[in-house]
């Protein structure tokens, strides 16, 4: 039943190469052990994904529009199935950090993806970080997911299935990416955080002998010139009437002796 699907839609798409068919139906047999997570393909738009790859590796001409359109999926749905699957086959060169956000639409998360990478290398022993290649999809895939995760930036579950590696040893590799992130994150937003509202920031010299100078020659409005005239005005006037009031009680004093 296969083998008739393959030979039926590769008909359609001009394939006639038997090395071509052999080599598509080898790519399917591999799909299904590495690629169960492409959820939204169908077995009629992953044979023609596995006839595109297979007649790409084989330098065969292919009309791409047309292989869109037999899928039965939109364009940009078959663009991110075919790149997943070239991901998790193996059959494309390593992509890097900035390449895969770009895919999965996550490009704010690259700076943190690839410090999470620089510190884990570095929490390695020398001889481990010798033998390292951090440019695998397994971890430039788990080091931009748990970026992400960090950022609570949300991305296509696909991006997971890039790896090419079991779900498992993806997991684990995550976890460890996650915990470093969390802590570049916390560092990052401390670094951020503003002055307490309560701490006031001191003046300067320069700032204080301003502030005087501007109290020196502040102007004085004509309200408040008069207000301040019968002040003093008023205060006079109840120095004197004291003073007479004394006065006088003094005098009582002197003739009444």
């Amino acid at each position: 039943m296969e083998r008739e699907m393959f030979s039926r839609l590769a008909s359609k798409m001009g394939i006639t190469s038997p090395k071509i068919l052999c080599q598509a139906e080898e790519y399917m047999r591999l799909s299904l052990v590495k690629c169960p997570g492409l959820g939204n393909s169908t077995a009629t738009s992953k044979a023609v994904i596995c006839l595109e790859l297979a007649a790409t590796s084989l330098k065969f001409p292919l009309d791409k529009e047309y292989a869109v359109k037999l899928s039965g999926l939109n364009k940009k749905l078959y663009q991110s199935n075919l790149k997943s699957m070239e991901c998790m086959l193996g059959l494309n060169p390593n992509m890097s950090l900035r390449d895969l956000a770009v895919q999965y639409g996550c490009m704010d998360a690259v700076k943190v993806a690839d410090q999470i990478l620089q510190r884990y290398e570095q929490s390695l022993p020398a001889a481990q970080q010798q033998d390292l290649d951090l440019a695998k999809p397994l971890f430039t895939t788990a080091a931009l997911v748990a970026a992400c995760k960090c950022m609570k930036i949300k991305v296509d579950r696909k991006l997971a299935g890039s790896s090419g590696v079991k779900k498992g040893i993806f997991d684990r590799l995550c976890s460890q990416l996650h915990t470093i992130g969390q802590r570049i994150c916390s560092e990052t937003a401390q670094s951020k955080e503003p002055e307490k509202k309560g701490q006031k920031r001191q003046k300067t010299l320069t700032e204080i002998l301003e502030q005087q100078q501007e109290e020196e020659v502040l102007p004085v409005s004509p309200k408040q010139k008069r207000d301040e005239e019968a002040e003093g005005g008023a205060k006079e006037d109840y120095e004197e009437w004291k003073r007479k009031i004394l006065e006088n009680a003094l005098k009582s004093k002197t003739a009444d002796a």
